[in-house]
């Protein structure tokens, strides 16, 4: 099992050298169609409550995803993780979505997660607000 994650380590690092480079010039939906990730900033549909159910060949791509952007120099950012991930499992058509929140000190927050059959990968996305429903 180690040899899969560190293979898929070194898969993913190529397209993560292309992602940074790409949000550095050029704007998100650019970015995302480059990587085969699609990307909706107009839909106000929340993620369904249940998480998907992924096929069994995506959890290493996963894990080493989040393995390369948790030691990225650049930051480990929640939409880095999101454009390495989606690109490594582009064959599930999965959806960036970001959405937006009040904290409770009054400043706001914003998070990007990945959609598969509108359903998020990230538990935590129910608590944002869709972008698209602001707009």
């Amino acid at each position: 099992m180690r040899r899969r994650l560190a293979w898929e380590v070194l898969r993913a690092l190529p397209p993560m050298v292309r992602i940074e480079l790409s949000l550095r010039r050029a704007d998100l939906r650019e970015t995302c169609r480059r990587l085969g990730v699609r990307c909706d900033l107009t839909s106000a549909v929340p993620p369904a409550d249940e998480p998907p159910v992924l096929p069994r060949w995506s959890r290493a791509p996963i894990r080493a995803s989040y393995f390369v952007v948790s030691r990225w120099p650049a930051g480990d950012t929640c939409l880095r993780q999101c454009l390495l991930i989606g690109h490594r499992l582009r064959a599930l058509e999965p959806v960036l979505r970001i959405g937006v929140r009040r904290e409770a000190d009054g400043r706001f927050s914003a998070h990007s997660w990945l959609e598969i059959d509108g359903k998020a990968l990230d538990p935590t996305a129910g608590r944002y607000a869709v972008l698209g429903s602001a707009g």
